[in-house]
């Protein structure tokens, strides 16, 4: 595995991983993170689908894990969906005719269906989106969504805590207790990027049907963060997908303790196109 930077939009340096697999990759896969990680939370993913002949890469998006950016901020969606294309350019120069296939987990999967909706990229083959950041498991109250609209233009960068619960991510004890000592892991999302997802959310909502390549919708039943149903209303829209709900899976499907059923599950969705 190695490690590099790229630039963004706003000459940001992104920082991304690249698991390679000796000789030429049957496919590679792009890694979208969700909010607060980081791509080196992947790892397992990772080595599972180089043993498989795939090659893997994940960046860290702007404001998160080792690239630069306040963290939990952004200006604007368009600096996170630059950082994608700019990786994707890198990606394909690297590797000429080899099938990509985008993959974005919560905050990563809304990312990855924006830039599916807005970028309309042909060198994308297929697409996974995992428990993407659609409609929240706890209805956000009222008087905060009004609090956050007039906030939001005097101080766009405020931080706020985004209320995680870390044993709402998996099942696999482990993998909470690496969450918590996770030193690149943060809690904060501010009010430009909350305010940013919702958009993101509405734009995705109206204009999914957009989307031309054949997707993976997958989500836990039991997710307690990003509710299945906001997924299941997307997939509505999509014209060449395929879903899978997950019973008594949490928010980190890949993590949970069903994740050999899931990887096995994306590598036959992966094979088939």
């Amino acid at each position: 595995m190695s490690e590099r930077f790229i630039l963004n939009c706003s000459a940001k340096k992104i920082f991304f991983r690249e698991w390679e697999i000796k000789g030429q990759p049957k496919k590679n896969i792009l890694i979208i993170h969700g909010l607060g990680e980081h791509s080196g939370r992947y790892k397992e993913f990772a080595e599972f689908y180089i043993k498989k002949g795939i090659g893997v890469y994940a960046l860290d998006l702007q404001g998160h894990g080792k690239s630069e950016g306040k963290r939990g901020h952004i200006k604007s969606f368009e600096e996170y969906l630059d950082s994608i294309e700019n990786l994707l350019i890198f990606i394909r120069k690297k590797f000429l005719d080899t099938p990509i296939i985008l993959f974005g987990h919560s905050l990563g999967g809304l990312i990855g269906l924006n830039f599916l909706i807005e970028r309309e990229s042909k060198e994308i083959e297929s697409a996974v989106i995992s428990s993407p950041w659609i409609e929240t498991a706890i209805k956000v109250p009222e008087y905060l969504i009004i609090i956050q609209k007039i906030l939001k233009r005097v101080f766009p960068s405020l931080r706020l805590n985004n209320r995680l619960i870390s044993n709402h991510l998996s099942k696999n004890k482990d993998i909470v207790s690496e969450y918590d000592k996770d030193e690149l892991v943060h809690n904060k999302i501010s009010l430009k990027l909350y305010s940013e997802v919702m958009r993101s959310i509405d734009n995705v909502k109206e204009k999914a049907s957009r989307i031309k390549i054949k997707t993976l919708l997958y989500h836990g039943k039991s997710d307690k963060i990003i509710s299945s149903n906001g997924t299941l209303k997307i997939s509505k829209q999509l014209k060449k997908h395929k879903i899978k709900l997950y019973e008594n899976v949490y928010h980190e499907p890949h993590n949970d303790l069903e994740k050999e059923e899931i990887y096995q599950d994306i590598l036959e969705f992966i094979k088939k196109i």
